[in-house]
């Protein structure tokens, strides 16, 4: 019963150390592995592939068929998993599927961290004894404007290109002699 309860007592500390980020970890590697498994059995759908086609340059023509690749990637909040790419002439097709698992593991990871946090629900004493803080912080920053002209927006624009032009600012060193 001992051993049990030191069982659980770890498991509860690791928690608590490593966080909900071993559990992700351990999800993002189990999507991972599914994902590669279906692409290699051929078994993925084909209706969650995206083709990227990249322009590519280059001094000489290459043609060859698809060429299986590896690699993840992330855009605009989804999960690709790269799956094969072709060159033709001067455009580089990548054909990806969509790691929907992955999005899932992330989407757990974030609800997690909302509620642990206590961004998910509205408290209301924390909201008011922060705005408390910041209407009643001693600390003050003072703006200071050091200009040797100041401008009015009243002023027209004549008198202000006036005002520029007949400053006279000191020049700190003499024009250099220039020998021909």
């Amino acid at each position: 019963m001992k051993r049990i309860i030191a069982i659980f007592f770890t498991f509860i500390f690791l928690l608590n150390v490593i966080g909900y980020y071993g559990i992700y970890v351990g999800m993002v590697h189990k999507a991972n592995v599914k994902a590669d498994r279906a692409i290699d059995d051929n078994t993925y759908d084909r209706a969650q592939t995206v083709t990227i086609k990249i322009p590519l340059t280059l001094p000489y023509p290459i043609q060859n068929g698809f060429e299986r690749i590896s690699g993840n990637f992330e855009h605009g909040g989804e999960f690709f998993t790269l799956i094969e790419q072709k060159y033709e002439n001067d455009t580089v097709y990548v054909v990806c599927l969509k790691n929907l698992e992955k999005k899932q593991a992330h989407a757990v990871l974030n609800d997690i961290v909302k509620q642990s946090t206590d961004q998910s629900s509205t408290n209301q004493t924390s909201k008011a004894l922060v705005g408390f803080l910041k209407d009643y912080n001693p600390l003050s920053e003072e703006i200071v404007i050091q200009s040797p002209m100041a401008l009015s927006e009243t002023m027209p624009i004549s008198k202000v290109v006036d005002k520029l032009l007949s400053q006279e600012l000191p020049v700190p060193t003499p024009p250099p002699n220039a020998v021909c």
